[in-house]
């Protein structure tokens, strides 16, 4: 009987829970999508055990469990989202451009010359995707990039000028973190010395991150304008 439970809680949580990321909108989404991932976490020991079950009643009761079958399988789906950590078989958030709303258009927060190392829509140019909070998220390069150095001095971004992307308020900031030696692991939080903006256009949030310690011009609660000065890139945050 408690098969049964299990392949029930497997398959209703299954179908529920995508079902409420693809159809459902805003934080909702969002707390189901990361619950998805903690849920791979179960599925992976319901996994184990039901493989497990399945192989001694084979040898020795020489049977098929068609129930203990099916939990297998449900729980490798269950516990596919545990291989993105491993860059196996990764999937975007679902969320679409042209219908998320609300939404703006911001211009490019450097006034150089630079390349997107990771940015779009799709996986296949920006690894962000993946993650909610970073679905549209940059990665600049100013060449030279990959230079090798252990001198942050040495690669074309290091102190560029970091302009407001759009009108807002700030909201937060951390300007503490030292810059990271390049190569290194050696970084006190994700996103380093930041800039958090609250869009007056949209209401929705922006972030700067890994901005060089120090550099920062503007104060927690401040309005600035689009094109503004806010700080200079930096290689603080991982």
């Amino acid at each position: 009987m408690w098969k049964k439970y299990v392949l029930v809680i497997l398959i209703a949580f299954l179908i529920a829970s995508w079902s409420v990321v693809y159809l459902a909108n805003g934080v909702i989404s969002v707390i189901v999508w990361w619950s998805i991932q903690a849920f791979s976490l179960v599925s992976i020991v319901i996994l184990i055990g039901a493989v497990l079950l399945f192989v001694w009643e084979g040898i020795f009761r020489k049977q098929i469990d068609r129930i203990l079958l099916s939990i297998v399988l449900f729980s490798i789906i269950g516990a596919w989202p545990l291989g993105w950590f491993a860059n196996i078989g990764r999937v975007a958030y679902p969320a679409d451009v042209q219908s998320m709303s609300p939404k703006i258009v911001v211009r490019f927060p450097l006034n150089e010359r630079a390349l997107v190392g990771w940015g779009g829509d799709r996986l296949e140019t920006n690894y962000h995707v993946i993650k909610p909070n970073e679905r549209w998220a940059y990665d600049i390069l100013i060449p030279p990039a990959e230079v090798k150095s252990s001198k942050l001095e040495d690669y074309g971004i290091y102190g560029a000028k970091v302009m407001a992307p759009a009108s807002g308020t700030v909201v937060s900031i951390n300007n503490d973190e030292k810059d990271v030696v390049p190569g290194s692991d050696n970084f006190e939080s994700m996103a380093g010395n930041h800039i958090y903006l609250r869009l007056d256009e949209s209401g929705t949030f922006l972030i700067l991150a890994h901005l060089k310690k120090g550099s920062i011009k503007v104060r927690e609660g401040q309005h600035v304008n689009e094109g503004e000065v806010l700080a200079q890139v930096g290689n603080s945050g991982s």
